[in-house]
Parts: structure tokens; sequence; C-alpha cells
């Protein structure tokens, strides 16, 4: 039996997942999480092999998340399940270590195998390509959100701009710093100026 814990702030879903996955005969949900804040006051106690969580969540969200987990336990398989689909947290979350990345209205069986999969040792992300091409550095979007930045905007401000959360922009703007090579945001500007990018 897998050992697994869930977190997800929406209970139903969570109850769920935790019946769909104990049908199956293949996992033993051993307790569930409503927010990541409380599964990161057990981190050190942890004995599982598998973590499956979504992506948004109050207080601390899954990305972060991954990154504690990763300090503690560098075992413990990490399964994200979430609605986003955006190109940037799939990105953010490969490189943060995440074993796979779901998607939550996929079908029963494709998620056991998913899962299956995942605790064998394999990574399990969308098909599309995880990073852009060299000579397309950043992405349309990522340009989009670099462009406001430079002209002084915060995330909340570019979020409610662009009608989409403030998490995405945070994890977009993770992502520029990372390509661009920059440790900061006036450098990160700098770069893009330089490059011809902005």
């Amino acid at each position: 039996m897998i050992r697994t814990y869930l977190v997800d702030d929406h209970n139903l879903f969570c109850e769920g997942i935790d019946r769909i996955l104990t049908q199956s005969g293949q996992f033993h949900v051993l307790q569930k999480f409503y927010n990541g804040a409380s599964l990161l006051e057990k981190v050190q106690e942890w004995e599982v092999d598998l973590l499956i969580m979504d992506i948004e969540m109050p207080l601390i969200n899954g990305l972060d998340i991954i990154k504690r987990v990763k300090l503690y336990n560098q075992q413990v398989k990490i399964a994200l399940l979430t609605m986003h689909e955006e190109q940037a947290y799939i990105q953010e979350a490969y490189l943060l270590g995440a074993d796979a990345y779901l998607n939550k209205s996929m079908e029963t069986q494709a998620l056991i195998g998913s899962l299956l999969t995942v605790c064998t040792g394999k990574k399990v992300f969308p098909r599309f390509t995880l990073f852009e091409k060299e000579n397309n550095l950043l992405s349309k979007r990522e340009e989009e959100i670099l462009k406001l930045i430079a002209r002084g905007k915060t995330s909340a401000t570019i979020a409610e701009a662009l009608q989409i959360s403030e998490l995405t922009v945070k994890t977009h703007r993770r992502n520029m710093m990372r390509k661009l090579q920059a440790n900061n945001t006036s450098e990160m500007i700098t770069k893009a100026i330089e490059k011809g990018i902005i």
C-alpha cells in the first residue's frame, strides 16, 4: 500500500480523492490537510510515500510547499493535482522537483495510473514542451507581464489587469528571473532591455 497524504482546501474534493484512492486498493490515505501550513507543521514526522496537493491554497501555495518538503524529505513523491494549465506553473513545478503535474478533470483510471507511475520513480508531466525555445526566450504572457513590471506595476495590479491570479504573476516573475539569469527585478528589467525584449 502506498502511504499517501492529501492536501486541498476544498473539503469535498479531498474526500472524493480519498475514496477513489482507497477503492483502488493501492493507496492508504494516512491524513488529509486542508491548507499547506497544517501539512508543514508535521513535515519532520513524515513516514509517507506520496504527497498529492493542489497549487493554489490559503496560507502557503503548493509550489512553496514543494521547496520546503524537499528540505526534509527527498524520497517522498510529489504530485500536483490542479485545474491550472499555465506553462509557468508546469515549469516551476518541474524545476522545484515535483514528480507529476496532473489535471483535476482527468478520468479516475488515468489518475490512478499516473500516480502508480510516479511511485515507480518516473515523472508524469503534460506532453507539451516544458521550456521555451532558445530563440523565443520568454513566452508572450511573460513578455506582457514583464512590460507591466517595468512600468512599476505590482503583482496584485498586474493580476487584476490581466484577470489572472496573483500567484500566477509571481510564478511568471520567478520563471523570467531564472530565464534571464537575474537576481532581482531591476536586473531582470535591465537584461530584458539589453536583449530587446522590452
